[in-house]
């Protein structure tokens, strides 16, 4: 018996095989130079349309609401007033054992983003490659987290304070709410048993995310609701922060 390889022994096969090859070979090529392409332009998209921004004559009001917009370098936060006549978040959104400390506490920490980044990663070390590529390609079920507080950090690189007039916060918070899904009776809806602690709380979130609607975007289109200047379009926190009134 000859051992020989069939393709070898074979001239029809022996011009198929490479033929095959290279076949598969082109197509990987090509779907590199389409992923290379695709991350090209999402940066250049970053770039420009973070460098517009939207609200361009804003300015901070002289009196109202003082508010805080914070980032951990990925992630966008707003710090909130816990309870003004404009809204209560200790009633609309508590903590699932809301204790007089807590029920008393001065702000809330508010944000909205990828439902299985915010409940699997309690912190860096949680962080898996399956989460990560799930958040960033794939749409994805979104939640909103709240943390309540009695004291707001002072500001910094990426802590920016703002006042906001009584209408802005009005329209701020308006937006804020929206990223809530409700029941029947318009109430939030609780995630059990799944804070990091006892001062935070999840939520059920509206809207999907994914590497074009991430929480840095929907930061923005809250301050862009207040009238406040910020990007047309910043799924990082960078152009977030340049844009913010110092």
């Amino acid at each position: 018996m000859s051992n020989t390889p069939d393709f070898l022994a074979d001239p029809v096969k022996a011009k198929q095989r490479p033929s095959l090859l290279r076949r598969i070979l082109r197509w990987l090529i090509r779907c590199i130079l389409a992923f290379v392409a695709i991350a090209l332009l999402y940066l250049l998209a970053v770039w420009i349309l973070g460098a517009i921004p939207v609200n361009r004559s804003y300015r901070a009001a002289t009196t109202g609401i003082d508010i805080m917009i914070q980032s951990n370098g990925v992630h966008t936060d707003f710090y909130l007033p816990a309870k003004t006549p404009e809204k209560d978040w200790t009633s609309y959104a508590p903590l699932q054992s809301m204790t007089p400390y807590y029920a008393n506490a001065n702000y809330v920490l508010i944000g909205w983003g990828d439902r299985g980044f915010f409940l699997d990663t309690k912190d860096w070390g949680d962080l898996t490659v399956a989460t990560t590529l799930n958040a960033i390609f794939l749409p994805s079920v979104s939640v909103m987290h709240l943390y309540y507080r009695y004291q707001m950090p002072p500001p910094g690189k990426r802590a920016v304070k703002l006042r906001l007039s009584s209408a802005e916060y009005r329209r701020f918070i308006a937006y804020i709410e929206t990223g809530f899904k409700t029941d029947s009776a318009g109430n939030a809806v609780l995630i059990p048993d799944r804070g990091y602690s006892s001062s935070d709380v999840f939520y059920e979130g509206i809207g999907s995310y994914h590497m074009l609607n991430t929480c840095n975007n929907w930061a923005s289109r809250a301050l862009d609701a207040a009238g406040v200047t910020t990007p047309v379009w910043s799924p990082f926190d960078s152009a977030i922060f340049e844009h913010l009134p110092r």
